[in-house]
Parts: structure tokens; C-alpha cells; sequence
């Protein structure tokens, strides 16, 4: 039996599933029961209206549950913009999100990308795919639900306004300016620059003693000791982040790049993401001078906003900022070539300023929270 989509193709968002729910049978058309109706209200709570999307599926053959349709033929052929894949649906428009590829956890890519706005190669024509959960996992974990209306398909709405507003036109993603390589001189005039904004995004990135594959290779001091400061990300607006390493090859160097930073924190104050708990205690150790008094941190004012949701800075990307997932590249990098770890570092810095601004907006609409 064919399973039929719900509502026409011809709208601007393309809800993409990758079978039908059990009860879709009975009425022939998916997102039919009970189920269906939670999703549409989310819709309606994010909101869209019942005319902006229809729901589509990879696999509407009940019958013959592998017969597949060339989802990606209808979507090159109708050209929704907006395109929200469910769960395993997703793997099949975004090499990101096909877990198959990279022999790792499905759910687990899913658990990073959710909220996402991803594009694909597989498409011909201007899209953002938007990645979220389906209705059968939220009713079986509830506390699911206002996450991801308020998070992933708030987010796919704002594009969706942004398009219409703008002649059919996607907003653009976020471009960042992540500069890492300098020359000694460029990176002093760049610290001593920063003096004069009103707030530094600051961000320390450390290494670990190694994990080894065996015991003998492990460090005894593994998962003991806490890691080596090895660069600094700095970043005095969203747009505009950067690294360098703390640790220069010339000890007169050294010297003086500390000095600059001292007097950087000591006049200016200092925003990081879980920087009471972690960066401040690099800094003390190594004799910098930051003002407690001014410095703030997001994952604490996180706490005061949102005290039942998740506080990590990747919880808060998905949240506040368009920024794609990006924390993966934080991973992989080596100790001879530190570009990778450095561009993260910046992008960190940045992404942490937009999430302290829009914050700020939060807490002057919610004045009884200051």
C-alpha cells in the first residue's frame, strides 16, 4: 500500500521522513494519527502555517518497505528551500548526517546536527537543510518537544520568513573573519587593538596527557592531570575571532606577549563559555590578573535563563546562533600543525560573543533576572 504525502508539494517546507508512522496505514496518508497531529501543533507552536510544508517519505511502500522513491529527484524537481529531514531520513540528503559513511552512531550525528542548517550536495538548486527529530522519539521522550519547536523548527521558520521577505533569496550563513597566522609584530598590535571594545570573548584550548592504546603507552597521568594550555582564542565581536599559541619559541617574546595580554585583561573585561570553572584557573595559574568583578560567563547566565535545559556551548549554538555544528573540529588535530585547533579556538570565541548578545536580550526582556 501506498502511503500518500500530506499536503502539497508545491509549499516552501519539505518535512522529509523515512517511513511512514504505523498508524498511516489505516487513512493513507502520512502523519495521519495521533502522532501526526502532535507534529502539526508543533508546527503551529513554531509558527507555520497548515499551507507552508507537506510531509514526504523516502519509503511510502508499506507493502514493500525498501522500495524507495528518488526523494532526491522530487526534491531537485519542486525545489522546496526549507527541507527538514527526520531522523534517518537525513542521511540520504547531507553526508554529514549518514552515519553509515563514517562507521559511527546514527543517533549520536543526529544528536550534534539536530538544529543544524546544513546544505547538500545532492541538490541542484539554493536550499538549507534543517535536520531534526520525528514525532515517535519526542512523545517517548516529551521533554523533547519544546526543544525542538523552539530551537530547530523556530529556526527553519526564520528562514523561511527571511526567503519570503527577500525575493526568494536564502540569508546567507554566518561569515567569520578567524585569523590564526601573524607575525610577532601583527599579533601585538592586534592584542594591544583589542583595548579598546568593551568586552572580550576569551577561550583557552588545552592538551591532555595521552590515552594510549594500551597500558603501557597510557599516561599514568590520563584523565588525572588538566592538560597543558597551549593556545589562546580571543574575539572582541561575533564577526571577527583569533588564536595564536601562548607558548612562542623565544622566551623575550613569550615575555612580552603576556605582558600585553595582563594589561588586555586587566582593563578589559573577559567572556568565556564554563570560564569560572576552567579558563580562570589557567589564568590565575599563570600569574595573569582578570577582574572577577566583569568578567562574565555564558553558561552561568545560561543557568539563570534556562535553568531545565542543557549548558553546554554546543546546546547554546543550536539555541541562540545560525552557526552550523561545527564542535568536531576541535578533534583530530596534531601538535605539529595547529591550524585546525586554532580556526575551532577562534570560531569558539566568536560564536560565544553572539550567544552573550543574545542573551542580553533576553535578560531585558526578563529584567527580575539581572
Amino acid at each position: 500500500m501506498i502511503i500518500n504525502p500530506k499536503g502539497s508539494k508545491s509549499a516552501p517546507v519539505w518535512i522529509v521522513v523515512d517511513r511512514p508512522l504505523s498508524t498511516d496505514k489505516d487513512r493513507g496518508y502520512l502523519f495521519s494519527g495521533g502522532l501526526g497531529y502532535m507534529w502539526d501543533k508543533m508546527m503551529a507552536d513554531a509558527g507555520f502555517a497548515q499551507s507552508d510544508y507537506c510531509v514526504v517519505c523516502r519509503a511510502p511502500d508499506t507493502e514493500h518497505p525498501h522500495a524507495y522513491t528518488n526523494i532526491i529527484g522530487e526534491l531537485n524537481h519542486d525545489k522546496p528551500p526549507i527541507i527538514i529531514p527526520l531522523e534517518a531520513a537525513g542521511q540520504h540528503l547531507c553526508d554529514v548526517l549518514d552515519a553509515k559513511a563514517k562507521d559511527v552512531d546514527s543517533a549520536a550525528e543526529l544528536e550534534k546536527q539536530a538544529g543544524s542548517i546544513l546544505q547538500s550536495d545532492k541538490l541542484i538548486y539554493p536550499a538549507y537543510v534543517i535536520p531534526t527529530y520525528g514525532p515517535a522519539t519526542i512523545a517517548a521522550q516529551y521533554k523533547q518537544r519544546d526543544i525542538i519547536v523552539s530551537c530547530d523548527l523556530a529556526k527553519a521558520k526564520s528562514e523561511l520568513d527571511y526567503w519570503r521577505a527577500n525575493g526568494h533569496v536564502l540569508q546567507p550563513l554566518p561569515q567569520r573573519e578567524l585569523r590564526i597566522e601573524f607575525t610577532y609584530e601583527e599579533l601585538i598590535e592586534t592584542i594591544r587593538s583589542m583595548v579598546k571594545y568593551p568586552l572580550i570573548s576569551n577561550d583557552i584550548e588545552t592538551i591532555y596527557p595521552k590515552r594510549g592504546t594500551t597500558a603501557k603507552t597510557t599516561s599514568v597521568f590520563y584523565k588525572i592531570h588538566p592538560g597543558y594550555p597551549i593556545t589562546i582564542g580571543l574575539a572582541p565581536s561575533k564577526d571577527f575571532g583569533v588564536s595564536f599559541d601562548l607558548f612562542r619559541e623565544s622566551e623575550i617574546e613569550t615575555r612580552i606577549l603576556w605582558q600585553e595580554l595582563n594589561k588586555l585583561f586587566k582593563k578589559v573585561p573577559q567572556l568565556g563559555q564554563n570560564f569560572f570553572n576552567f579558563d580562570l584557573n589557567f589564568y590565575e595559574m599563570l600569574g595573569f590578573e582578570i577582574d572577577l568583578r566583569t568578567a562574565q560567563d555564558t553558561l552561568i547566565r545560561h543557568h539563570v535563563l534556562w535553568a531545565e535545559l542543557p549548558h553546554k556551548l554546543q546546546f547554546l549554538t543550536r539555541q541562540y546562533t545560525r552557526e552550523p555544528y561545527y564542535k568536531d573540529e576541535g578533534h583530530g588535530w596534531s601538535g605539529k600543525d595547529l591550524a585546525r585547533l586554532k580556526r575551532y579556538n577562534a570560531l569558539d570565541c566568536c560564536v560565544t560573543m553572539e550567544v552573550f548578545e543574545c542573551q542580553n536580550e533576553e535578560f531585558k526582556e526578563r529584567s527580575y533576572l539581572r
